[in-house]
């Protein structure tokens, strides 16, 4: 049973992924882009939990948290370029 709800959790996942891969490559402007770029590493880092858990492994878990602080840095920086003009 726990694995047949975890294939329907991930399958979601996947299904999710799809309207942020098409907003990243239509997107009107840069900004749309990158929101979608950070919704999709969300969904990811999310998959990789799931999978982790099912597997009973924290090396899954370790390449969700560091691909979560990868996307939030970048995120923020992008931001703060578009704003500003730079970044520093």
């Amino acid at each position: 049973m726990n694995s047949l709800i975890f294939d329907i959790s991930i399958t979601f996942m996947v299904i999710a992924i799809i309207p942020c891969i098409y907003r990243v490559i239509k997107g009107p402007t840069i900004p749309d882009r990158v929101i979608a770029i950070d919704a999709m590493t969300t969904v990811i880092v999310v998959i990789l939990g799931i999978y982790s858990y099912m597997q009973e492994s924290a090396f899954f878990m370790d390449v969700a948290l560091v691909l979560a602080i990868i996307s939030f840095v970048g995120t923020v920086t992008i931001s703060k370029y578009l704003d500003e003009g730079a970044v520093f």
